[in-house]
């Protein structure tokens, strides 16, 4: 199959089946990138290479690409800082355990990068920079000890279990408002408080990326495999948080669609196959 054909085959299957995403197109950038990250403004877009190797920054308004960092590992968990004037990232070398690795602060207006300390890196992707004095800062993260979802209160250092269910969790995603997290049990999304007060509510399948900006809905994707080793296609889905209702808003056969990152009603997801990045327009009826 060629690529044009691939490419109607794509937007085909994008038009018939969700007619939620529209203007679709490929960015035109060379290498292999992975696991988008919009900033909080929507100008840059963090990505990673194979094998989470590396941290490269994404103009918008360019489409240029500029390496960051070339450490292995590098690229698991990057994050914004709620300004969107820079972004904190783990790293380490060669020689060193990732639990060993450092935390760094890129800032993308000066172009400069510096290690932030006091920051374990374990509370990376939930970490969002340094706060006023006096304001709640909550990190969540995965006690490897029993894999539970806890949490921290930076300013006072208090910490509680937010999944106190059964299960082994993992890939927690605070919501814009702070309210809530995202959590993932086997291949299931459950929403918590996170005060951890309340029972978790399952919501659906697949691997959730991100939160809606108005907290309503969490994209991600869903991958299903032939043989149980490799992936053999792979879809972007809508999980609506109130009603606990999943929406499939791709439905291709040629293009894996992984790792989407939304802002307002931009969305761009990458290729699995190829490396390839796509942007689209989510329309919300």
């Amino acid at each position: 199959m060629n690529k044009t054909t691939m490419l109607c085959s794509f937007l085909m299957g994008l038009s018939v089946y969700a007619q939620k995403i529209e203007d679709f197109e490929r960015i035109e950038v060379d290498g292999f990138y992975t696991n988008p990250l919009f900033s909080p403004t929507g100008e840059y877009v963090l990505l990673t290479g194979e094998h989470l190797k590396g941290v490269y920054l994404l103009e918008m308004k360019t489409n240029t690409v500029k390496p960051i960092s070339d450490k292995p590992g590098s690229g698991y968990a990057y994050v914004w800082d709620k300004s969107g004037d820079s972004f904190y990232f783990r790293e380490k070398t060669d020689k060193e355990y990732f639990s060993n690795a450092k935390v760094i602060n890129y800032n993308v207006r000066d172009n400069y990068s510096k290690r932030a300390e006091n920051i374990d890196p374990n509370y990376l992707p939930s970490y969002r920079g340094v706060s006023k004095k006096g304001d709640k800062q909550i990190v969540v993260y995965t006690n490897l000890a029993n894999l539970k979802i806890e949490a921290k209160d930076l300013s006072t250092s208090r910490q509680w279990v937010v999944t106190n269910d059964e299960g082994q969790f993992y890939n927690a995603i605070i919501s814009n408002d702070g309210k809530k997290v995202a959590v993932h049990n086997g291949a299931d999304i459950y929403i918590y408080d996170i005060d951890g007060k309340t029972k978790g509510r399952k919501i659906g399948t697949g691997i959730a990326t991100a939160w809606s900006e108005d907290d309503s809905y969490l994209i991600g994707f869903l991958d299903e495999s032939e043989n149980g080793h490799t992936v053999s296609n792979s879809e972007l889905y809508l999980f609506d948080v109130e009603k606990a209702k999943t929406k499939k808003i791709t439905n291709t056969e040629v293009i894996f669609e992984m790792f989407p990152t939304i802002h307002k009603d931009k969305v761009i997801f990458s290729d699995d196959k190829t490396g390839r990045l796509f942007i689209a327009t989510l329309k919300m009826n």
